[in-house]
Formats: structure tokens, C-alpha cells, sequence
């Protein structure tokens, strides 16, 4: 399977059925993002090799539009000379360009389209990717509360069993101070979201990279 037919399964796979689960198992969700990292990396791999490609067949045919149109300019200028040889000789030339332009012409425009589908399944992939791991984030969380409320009434328990003595109050105090402490400082550290803001922060970039191509682009035919 390539990895434009992986992007296009996972992608109409659609995971808000996971997501939208009340209680997902950690287990399938630590799977699914691993997929899914797998899948953009590999994703982001194969965008830049056929990219690559791709703009330099797209080079090389924006190249030979312009040869023609400098070779039909120089039979047109031959042939007001009366020079009828080298207008002729131009417009050979310019017939063969036309040969390769017509070979490589179909294949710019499939290039064109599947760069845009594999950009766009990226994207898609990528907020599939953060909402999961923000999911993720999410059940860890209220996993670790809950442990620390079971911690606390274990504590409790073990407290009112004992006759009265505020030594053992004080100290139950202290440890469940010190147990809530612990878990909102790991709610702190995993709540800091870098890697889903790095994440977007690619997305953009990918997105204002491939504006600023079509921008150049258009610039280029302004030009011409």
C-alpha cells in the first residue's frame, strides 16, 4: 500500500469515534497516535521527494514554454529579413519543443494534483494527530486525580481508625498537601501542549510555503 492510499484510509478512517468515547482505553489511544505519527512523518518524506520532482518537471516545462516562444520570435524576425532558411530552422526547433512539452505537460499536471492531495491529507492527519494526544492528556490527568482521591480517602480511613490522636491528623494533612501538589504540578507539565503547538506551527508553515509557490509562480507569469 503507498503511502498516499495509507493517508487517504486513515484519513476517511476518521478517529472521532475513539475521541468521542467517555472512557477510551489508554492502550488504543497510545496506538492510534503512534499510526498517525508514523503516517505524517512518512507523509512529510514522500510531500518533499515528489515536491521535488515534481517543481523540476514543472521547471523544466515553464524553461521550453519559453524557448518557443523565443524561437517563434526569431522566425518571425527571420522571416522579415527575408532570411526564409533560419525561420524555418527556428520553427523546427520549436515544433520539437512542442514534442517534449506535450510529453511532459500530462505528467506536470497529475504532479500538481497529487502534491495537493498528499498537502492535504498531511494537514488533515495533523489535526487528527493533536486531538488525539490532547485526548491522551486529558484521561491521563483525570487518571492521576482519581488515584490521588482513592490515595486520600485510603489515608482518611486508615486516620479515623485511629482514636482521636491529632499527631496522625496532622500528618494525613501533610501527605494529602503533599499528594495534591504532585498532581497538579504533572497536570502543569502535561498540560503544556509544545509539541501540539509545533505541530500547527508546521501546518502553517506548509501552507504558507505552498501560497508563497503559487504567488511566485503567478509573479513569473506576470513577467513573462
Amino acid at each position: 500500500m503507498s503511502i498516499l492510499d495509507r493517508m487517504r484510509r486513515i484519513t476517511k478512517a476518521n478517529i472521532n469515534w475513539l475521541l468521542d468515547k467517555v472512557e477510551p482505553a489508554e492502550q488504543e489511544l497510545e496506538s492510534k497516535i503512534k499510526e498517525l505519527e508514523e503516517t505524517v512523518q512518512e507523509g512529510r518524506e514522500s510531500a518533499a521527494s515528489y515536491g521535488a520532482t515534481f517543481k523540476r518537471l514543472q521547471r523544466e516545462l515553464e524553461q521550453l514554454k519559453r524557448q518557443q516562444n523565443d524561437l517563434k520570435a526569431e522566425a518571425e524576425r527571420a522571416l522579415k529579413a527575408g532570411d526564409e532558411g533560419t525561420a524555418r530552422k527556428a520553427l523546427t526547433e520549436k515544433v520539437k519543443l512542442a514534442e517534449r512539452i506535450s510529453q511532459i505537460q500530462p505528467g506536470v499536471e497529475h504532479g500538481s494534483k497529487t502534491y495537493e492531495i498528499l498537502r492535504d491529507n498531511i494537514v488533515k492527519l495533523q489535526e487528527q494527530l493533536k486531538a488525539a494526544k490532547l485526548k491522551l492528556q486529558d484521561l491521563r490527568a483525570r487518571k492521576r486525580v482519581a488515584e490521588a482521591q482513592n490515595a486520600f480517602e485510603q489515608h482518611l480511613g486508615k486516620t479515623m481508625g485511629v482514636g482521636g490522636e491529632g499527631i496522625a491528623l496532622d500528618r494525613l494533612e501533610d501527605e494529602v498537601l503533599q499528594t495534591e501538589a504532585e498532581v497538579e504540578i504533572r497536570q502543569e507539565i502535561h498540560s503544556d501542549a509544545l509539541t501540539d503547538i509545533q505541530l500547527a506551527e508546521r501546518s502553517r508553515d506548509l501552507q504558507v510555503e505552498a501560497e508563497l509557490e503559487a504567488m511566485k509562480d503567478l509573479l513569473e507569469e506576470d513577467q513573462q
